[in-house]
């Protein structure tokens, strides 16, 4: 899967990852991200980045390589920089990815698995219109039932 093109709502955006966007998707990573997503890769290639005001703030990521998934579904990371967090940047940053996600031919549906302990986590999934519908090895597993707005 590849992003083709911006997705936006004017004050968050999601581009395609370029490979100069590696060191700043490495420089965002701090003991929280860490805690939940591990060290990270030396060579990030997510599916796009998160940018606001013309500055990369994190990425966002799908992937369908998941034996719990359903055909139709993906499996969406996301990681927001530090200074970025609280202020919803993930969740629209979330919401647009999602749209996106609908509109490909087939439409493919968003899910989630989140640490139990990762309370922002959890919240953004709420925010964004996930509701859990299971659990995956003691980790809630979120699905979209409704866009965010």
């Amino acid at each position: 899967m590849k992003l083709m093109h911006t997705l936006t709502d004017g004050d968050v955006s999601v581009r395609p990852f370029d490979v100069a966007d590696a060191a700043d998707l490495i420089a965002g990573r701090d003991d929280e991200s860490r805690r939940f997503l591990g060290e990270g890769s030396p060579d990030p290639r997510p599916l796009g980045v998160i940018v606001v005001e013309g500055q990369i703030v994190g990425w966002v990521d799908a992937d369908d390589e998941r034996d719990w998934l359903a055909p139709d579904q993906v499996n969406v990371g996301y990681s927001v920089h530090p200074e970025a967090r609280g202020n919803r940047v993930g969740t629209w940053a979330l919401v647009l990815l999602c749209g996106h996600l609908a509109a490909l031919d087939p439409p493919l549906r968003p899910t989630l698995l989140i640490d139990p302990q990762n309370a922002p986590s959890l919240a953004l999934a709420g925010h964004a219109g996930f509701v859990e519908t299971r659990r995956i090895d003691g980790e809630p597993f979120f699905e979209l039932v409704e866009q965010a707005g």
